[in-house]
């Protein structure tokens, strides 16, 4: 009850508004430690109750941090602590469509398909309980000219059906095809990209030494309503790929 009192404490009426408070002092318990990465936040009953605030304020608090990548929110399950890694981080937006585009431009050769038990890392990111079954593929992406450019693992739901396995389509990138499969419409889309060594698989499908550095790239592709439905990591050959970005004023 003393803690509670406490943070009631902590907002104060006046020209700062109580939103903006609330989401200062969550990320300083965010950043000081207080929620370790994964960990829950409170229920936004429970932020509510303890910092005497309204659920308007609340959610603003919320999605604000959402924004900053602090926070992950899952429809019906509750608010964590995102696990970021120390160091850097830019954000950059653009167009689904364009993404797409450069997605679509490997002619992609299926290595294998399989239903196994998603890893932890693909079952947070698919928002399913960990080790729940998905289906895993495996794919090379090559360039007309140039020879193996990606190697591909890729993760998407039982929900898509069996068939989805026997009906792959080399020249519609997966995850339109998983779409189609979902009957969902594909809203949105996040890329992380971290440097990495090949590792033995990628490296033999790409034809470089395992120790390789390259980039790793992870991507989660989103339908409505903010449903993830895929989850891919792709190696990248390091003198085939190369991430340019266009700033214009």
């Amino acid at each position: 009850m003393q803690i509670v009192s406490a943070l009631k404490e902590v907002l104060k009426e006046g020209p700062v508004p109580l939103y903006y408070q609330l989401e200062q002092h969550l990320r300083e318990r965010i950043v000081g430690g207080e929620f370790e990465p994964g960990a829950s936040l409170p229920t936004e009953d429970a932020i509510c109750s303890q910092y005497g605030v309204s659920r308007i304020t609340v959610r603003r608090a919320l999605s604000a941090l959402q924004d900053d990548r602090l926070i992950e929110r899952r429809r019906g399950v509750g608010s964590f602590v995102a696990d970021i890694k120390g160091g850097m981080n830019n954000q950059l937006t653009g167009s689904l469509r364009e993404f797409l585009a450069a997605a679509a431009a490997l002619d992609t050769t299926p290595l294998s398909i399989q239903r196994e038990p998603a890893p932890a890392d693909v079952a947070k990111s698919l928002r399913v309980p960990a080790g729940e079954d998905v289906f895993r593929l495996k794919l090379v992406g090559s360039l007309e000219g140039q020879g193996p450019v990606a190697f591909l693992n890729i993760w998407v739901p039982l929900a898509v059906g069996t068939g989805f396995a026997t009906s792959l389509r080399s020249e519609v990138p997966i995850v339109r095809q998983v779409e189609q499969a979902l009957e969902a419409k594909l809203t949105r889309a996040e890329q992380f990209i971290e440097p990495d060594v090949a590792g033995a698989e990628a490296a033999r499908h790409l034809g470089i030494a395992a120790d390789r550095p390259i980039l790793r790239v992870k991507r989660i592709y989103y339908a409505q309503p903010d449903t993830p439905i895929e989850v891919a990591y792709v190696r990248y050959h390091p003198e085939r790929y190369r991430y340019a970005i266009d700033f214009k004023g």
